[in-house]
C-alpha cells in the first residue's frame, strides 16, 4: 500500500494483483444480494473499485490505517462501491439483507473476527426492518439523509434521531450476552 501511494514502479500492479480476490468476493456478495451477480456486473464493480481507491490522488487508499487486514478493507470498499451502484440503477429492487445467512470466513480471517461476524449477523437479524433499512443506507450505501428519508418514507428530521436509536440498539445487543449466532443448517 505504501509503495502504491509513493508511486513505486509495479507497485500498483502488485496490489490489484494480491487484492483482486478480495474486491471480487465483495462485488460478488453484494451482486448476489440484488441478484445481479453476472460476470459483466462483478467486473463493472472492480473496475469502479480501482477508480474509488485512485480518486482524489488516492484518497481511499491513504484512508486505509492498517487496523485490519488489506483483503478484508479492499473487500468492504467492493461491497460498498457495489451497492452504491445497484442503488442508482435499481432504486426500487427491496433493501438486501446486510450479511449472508451464514458468515463464511475469507482465507486469513481470525477466530476472533468470524466471531464478532457471527455476532453481529445475529444482532442484525433481531433489528427491526426499518432499524436494518437505515444502517445498511447510512453505513453500507453511505446514502445521505435526503435520499435516507426518500427510500425510507420518513421526514428528514427524523432520520438523525432514527438512525442514534438504530445505533444504539445494535449496539446493546451486540453487547448482550445472549446474542447468539444463528444455528448452522441442516443437511
Amino acid at each position: 500500500m505504501r509503495r502504491c501511494l509513493a508511486g513505486e514502479r509495479g507497485a500498483w500492479n502488485e496490489f490489484v494483483r494480491r487484492a483482486r480476490p478480495a474486491v471480487r468476493r465483495g462485488a460478488s456478495v453484494a451482486l448476489r444480494r440484488f441478484r445481479a451477480a453476472d460476470a459483466g456486473a462483478v467486473e463493472n464493480v472492480e473496475q469502479q473499485v480501482y477508480v474509488e481507491l485512485l480518486r482524489d490522488d488516492g484518497r481511499a487508499l491513504r484512508g486505509y490505517q492498517g487496523k485490519s487486514d488489506l483483503e478484508g478493507w479492499v473487500a468492504v470498499v467492493a461491497l460498498r462501491t457495489a451497492f452504491r451502484i445497484l442503488a442508482k440503477e435499481r432504486p426500487s429492487t427491496p433493501l438486501p439483507d446486510l450479511l449472508p445467512e451464514r458468515s463464511l470466513p475469507a482465507p486469513g480471517e481470525s477466530a476472533e473476527r468470524r466471531e464478532f461476524l457471527d455476532r453481529l449477523d445475529a444482532a442484525l437479524r433481531k433489528l427491526d426492518d426499518r432499524e436494518r433499512a437505515i444502517l445498511q443506507l447510512a453505513f453500507f450505501e453511505e446514502a445521505p439523509y435526503k435520499t435516507i428519508a426518500e427510500r425510507l418514507g420518513i421526514p428528514l428530521n427524523s432520520v438523525s434521531p432514527t438512525l442514534i436509536r438504530a445505533k444504539d440498539r445494535l449496539k446493546h445487543l451486540l453487547d448482550s450476552p445472549y446474542v447468539s449466532p444463528p444455528p448452522p443448517p441442516r443437511d
